[in-house]
């Protein structure tokens, strides 16, 4: 055996406290083993100029010092740490090697993270075509159950239905006992056209699943109904829907119920449907948004307008909003009208591609065909350029 002697071999009374946990330690060995087995809370403290700045000037230790500012630099997380732990021989090989699958776990769950967290973003801000991507490079690191959930729902989003049924099976594989997956995947095979499948999963619900999902079930039916077609599906559909609402009036469903509704022409009671349901409704820019779509559907461009107006007054913030009012100006034929709403849109983001189409619709509409060509092969140049990079 040999005696294993400390890098600092002065007397310290001037201690460096963790930032997250608050410990307080006099020597580098003291530093290490708190790195060591703490290691998620002490992230930001190995990169941190005041511990290179507490182990430099207090310790004495300008060559450690140095050292603890090159590794700060080191991009990925797991390398960063391992060589924090190996400044000097205080761990031995198997206590190193012990840490490693952990460090590197909690690596990739980071960059997971990360793209989930800008593709939600982006699902919020109503782009599911430019989260799909970032969802797929979220799973090059973790094959997680709710990047396959919310990757499916964009899918869904842009209609792309088998591709969500596709992603959907890979997390029920992983959690064969979540039945809010189940349910999706009914949902999806429903809008891939599959309707023996989503038959097959909705008897399983019916039989199986808890009952505080019996709405949920009624919804499936009512999307059944409507996609077989039958001549009496939109009835069908619309009193499933309506049981479903007795039992849980989730704002989604209150959407579809008024959906079925405009489908049967019967624009009258979808819009009734918002105002029995939603509460405050004209605080509701979601609701404001789906009144917009039952006046346009209905011929009325007027009252989409007022509806995205005050969904604007809300909101004024959004950039789909302006895009929705500059859309019926334009089918209005307030061409004059439509081009201030889109050039309010595009001050707010210059390069949003729905924002950046209806400025081309409206060039064109204005009859400068020159401007329009020119802002469309702009526009297909950057969607090539991006999805090359991807």
């Amino acid at each position: 055996m040999s005696l294993i002697l400390c890098v600092s071999q002065q007397q310290n009374d001037r201690p460096y406290r963790f930032s997250v946990t608050g410990i307080q330690v006099y020597t580098f060995e003291e530093v290490l083993y708190h790195v060591y087995h703490h290691w998620k809370q002490s992230v930001d403290d190995i990169a941190s100029p005041s511990l290179a700045a507490w182990v430099n000037d207090v310790l004495g230790l300008s060559f450690l010092g140095t050292q603890i500012e090159d590794i700060a630099r080191i991009e990925s997380f797991s390398e960063r740490m391992l060589a924090f732990l190996m400044l000097i021989e205080y761990f031995d090989q198997a206590e190193l090697a012990a840490i490693r699958p952990h460090l590197e776990r909690w690596e990739k769950r980071l960059e997971w993270e990360a793209y989930k967290e800008r593709a939600d973003d982006l699902m919020v801000g109503g782009e599911p075509g430019k989260a799909i991507p970032l969802y797929r490079r979220a799973l090059q690191y973790d094959e997680n159950v709710s990047v396959l959930n919310n990757l499916s729902v964009a899918y869904m989003q842009v209609k792309a239905y088998d591709e969500a049924c596709r992603y959907l099976e890979r997390a029920r594989a992983l959690d064969k006992d979540n039945w809010e997956l189940v349910l999706h995947y009914g949902e999806a095979l429903i809008f891939a056209g599959r309707f023996e499948e989503a038959k097959e999963v909705i008897q399983r619900l019916e039989v199986d699943a808890p009952k505080v999902m019996d709405a949920d079930i009624l919804y499936l039916k009512g999307e059944l109904a409507l996609g077989i077609g039958k001549p009496a599906g939109i009835k069908e559909a619309i009193s499933c829907f309506e049981q479903t609402m007795a039992i849980f009036p989730r704002e989604y469903y209150v959407f579809r119920l008024s959906d079925v509704y405009a489908k049967g022409r019967q624009f009258e009671k979808a819009l009734k449907i918002l105002e029995r349901y939603i509460k405050d409704k004209d605080n509701n820019v979601p609701c404001l948004i789906k009144e917009a779509e039952l006046y346009e559907k209905s011929g009325d461009l007027s009252g989409a307008i007022r509806a995205v107006k005050k969904a604007i007054a809300l909101k004024s913030g959004r950039v789909e909003l302006w895009v929705w009012l500059a859309r019926y100006h334009r089918l209005d034929y307030n061409l004059p009208k439509a081009e201030e709403a889109i050039a309010k849109a595009l001050s707010l983001d210059p390069l949003n591609e729905r924002a950046r189409m209806e400025s081309a619709r409206i060039q064109k509409n204005t009859g400068r065909t020159k401007a329009y060509q020119q802002l469309l092969k702009s526009i297909l140049a950057d969607l090539k350029g991006r999805y090359r990079a991807e």
